[in-house]
């Protein structure tokens, strides 16, 4: 097992993403931080200098190219230079205590060539009593991935960007015959949005427009993409909170003239399968 790991870094706070990253680099042959910070990151820069660590390098093209493009074109790297695992990261993910030591440890024990990816708990599922149990989904923080599934079914949709291409690319597989394996007892931390209660106790997630546009959009686009996999109850779900709710909570957020437009423009790309970059 040869296991390359890309974390994706964008405006990051340097001690955090550093402490992050050092529950996991033990375990890895080598990381490719790929910085989205637009011109760069100086401070990150100094940070890996600081640490002097032979197992990281650091890609960037000087735009933030959100995460199916750098995830891609890492892949495809680690293809080329003998790697047989694939860990993708969030620079606000981390594995508790020794988790991701175990993690691999129970990769590399897997003998089905069935099974095609892999991947921890969220702190929050961490009540399931189970060893092992195979799952219809994960998200890409935290994932490993053999290189194999890659070379069979393709790559992250780029078209997509960022939000779903670990749901589509999850579902390919499983649409494919490949499974995915998820290790409850192994726990990631992983933060999503910028989450709050207001003042009148409702949650407001504080996600950016340009996020809530491509939350929205995408995952009606997954719907046409595998139309038997999303019940009426679950979509009629997704409107009642992601377009009703999150519209009724944006006067408590901070721009929420331009989240509206990303709402509605998000539902409109939708319904006509627009997919590609779309700046709000």
């Amino acid at each position: 097992m040869k296991l390359l790991g890309i974390v994706t870094a964008y405006h990051p706070t340097i001690e955090e993403l550093i402490r992050n990253i050092n529950t996991y680099i033990s375990g890895i042959d080598q990381l490719i931080i790929w910085d989205n910070t637009p011109g760069g990151s100086s401070s990150l820069d100094n940070a890996l200098k600081s640490i002097n660590n032979p197992k990281i390098i650091i890609r960037r093209s000087g735009n933030n190219d959100f995460l199916a493009k750098p995830f891609n074109i890492c892949i495809k790297e680690g293809i080329d230079n003998g790697y047989t695992h694939i860990l993708t990261m969030d620079q606000d993910s981390y594995f508790e205590t020794t988790g991701f030591s175990e993690f691999v440890s129970k990769v590399k024990a897997n003998t089905d060539s069935s099974t095609m990816v892999f991947c921890p708990a969220k702190t929050e599922n961490k009540l399931i009593d189970s060893d092992e149990m195979e799952v219809d989904n994960t998200i890409t923080s935290g994932t490993i991935y053999k290189v194999e599934v890659f070379e069979k079914i393709g790559y992250f949709r780029e078209d997509f960007l960022i939000y779903m291409i670990d749901i589509e690319f999850g579902m390919r597989a499983k649409k494919y015959g490949y499974k995915i394996l998820c290790y409850p007892r192994i726990l990631l931390n992983h933060f999503t949005g910028y989450a709050r209660k207001n003042k009148l106790g409702c949650r407001i997630d504080n996600y950016s427009p340009q996020s809530t546009y491509y939350i929205i959009r995408n995952v009606m686009l997954n719907w046409k993409l595998y139309p038997k996999e999303f019940s009426c109850r679950t979509k009629m779900r997704f409107f009642k909170y992601k377009i009703g709710y999150r519209t009724a909570k944006l006067p408590f957020e901070a721009n929420s003239i331009l989240k509206l437009k990303a709402v509605y423009i998000a539902f409109f790309h939708g319904l006509i399968g627009k997919s590609g970059r779309y700046d709000i």
